[in-house]
């Protein structure tokens, strides 16, 4: 019988060091949604449009977009949708074409019913 006496010391710091990466796409999330609230803290308007997905658009005037914003501390990713908590706000992400686009921001948690958003939707 062969025994691995040396597989728990390598498979756990594997493991560790595997699971404490992001994948590609919560790396492209957090960029995405960095941006955006980058964009609207500056006022630069023009490209925090740009971010939004186009139904997202149909729910604001760019000139007036005024949304919490805040500092990104966790992202979720389930294909092609993502939520992201910032320190101020819950935006919601989807990845079209173009790349990934704020479908929704100024979410607020209604318990077991869906988010309300300032702008577009989850």
């Amino acid at each position: 019988m062969i025994r691995f006496r040396w597989l728990p010391a390598v498979a756990l710091p594997a493991l560790l060091v595997v699971g404490g990466c992001g994948t590609g796409s919560d790396d492209l999330v957090r960029r995405t949604a960095e941006e955006f609230t980058a964009a609207v803290a500056s006022g630069d308007v023009e490209r925090a449009c740009g971010l939004l997905t186009e139904r997202a658009r149909e729910d604001v005037e760019c000139e007036s977009l005024d949304v919490p914003g805040g500092t990104v501390r966790a992202v979720e990713v389930w294909g092609d949708a993502a939520q992201v908590h910032t320190s101020d706000d819950v935006l919601f992400l989807r990845e079209l074409a173009s790349g990934w686009r704020v479908a929704g921001a100024g979410c607020e948690s209604q318990g077991e019913r869906p988010y309300t958003c300032e702008v577009g939707g989850p």
